[in-house]
């Protein structure tokens, strides 16, 4: 796993042990692009909830996001990975439902949400991140998932990019003031 974009491109990055599922390089580089083409990168403030390896956070910072808190329940990968580029972002340590009332007092342009598969942890954050308002006017979740399953509480109207990678899909879901067009969420 590596760094596919921008002034850390082609640094390789440590992955978490036993059963992972990184984000490839193909379903990467298609969020990006489109991330970067609807200019939602430069100066972004972004959240990765379930970092893992940090490796959306640490993209994003590569091509241009001014900052990035990392959120997962271990955090050893992300703290080695942000070491190796000597960053010094924020990580939290803890249960992403703690974490994200701990960051009730911040906003964010662009979460990256990608939970492990086969639970209902996105659906779980989308209702808090938006409960909570930590989303910036215009903000965007990126919500990573098993290109078979459907999200649930989220609706249709809110999803404004889907994309499928054989086993994998991502959604570009709206939030914040913005909810209000979307649904009861």
């Amino acid at each position: 796993m590596r760094v596919i974009c921008g002034k850390y491109k082609g640094v390789q990055l440590s992955s978490p042990r036993g059963e992972v599922r990184p984000t490839t390089d193909l379903v990467k580089g298609s969020l990006f692009s489109v991330l970067d083409s609807k200019g939602m990168l430069n100066g972004a403030e972004c959240l990765d909830l379930f970092a893992g390896s940090g490796s959306l956070g640490i993209e994003a910072l590569s091509r241009g996001a001014h900052s990035c808190v990392f959120v997962d329940i271990d955090t050893s990968n992300v703290k080695r990975n942000l070491d190796k580029i000597k960053l010094t972002e924020k990580i939290i340590r803890a249960d992403f439902r703690r974490a994200l009332r701990l960051l009730k007092d911040r906003t964010f342009d662009l979460v990256f949400c990608d939970p492990p598969y086969k639970t209902d942890y996105a659906q779980d954050a989308y209702m808090l991140i938006n409960k909570l308002g930590l989303l910036k006017h215009g903000g965007l979740i990126v919500i990573e998932h098993a290109s078979d399953s459907e999200l649930k509480n989220i609706s249709d109207n809110c999803i404004i990019d889907h994309r499928i990678f054989g086993a994998s899909a991502f959604d570009l879901v709206r939030g914040g003031s913005e909810s209000d067009f979307c649904g009861n969420v």
